[in-house]
């Protein structure tokens, strides 16, 4: 898969629509879309930004790595979430992990 393939596949994802992403990124629509062909290559800034907007690794969008990891992708988002939700979610891992030990 190339990096078009990847951002496409995360964006679809993520539910979001082609405008919705280039409004958010400040290109024009039809920028992202040859981005998404593979007709037009991303600069190292539009990676990064790429990579904040889905949650994405680097290394996965430059092919480093075949898979995201999920962990860092994770480890993002609930670094965003409240003090309050992120006890509840480690709360729910504890009882997770409780049950898997049985």
């Amino acid at each position: 898969m190339n990096i078009g393939d990847k951002l496409r596949e995360a964006r679809k994802q993520l539910g979001f629509s082609q405008d919705y992403v280039a409004n958010c990124l400040g290109i024009n629509r039809s920028v992202l879309a040859q981005i998404e062909l593979g007709n037009r290559k991303v600069s190292t800034e539009e990676a990064l930004e790429f990579c904040k907007m889905y949650h994405l690794s680097s290394d996965y969008i430059l092919g480093i790595t075949e898979k995201e990891d999920n962990q860092v992708v994770f480890a993002r988002g609930f670094n965003a979430l409240t003090e309050n939700d992120q006890r509840e979610i480690l709360n729910l891992i504890k009882f997770k992990n409780s049950l898997n030990k049985r």
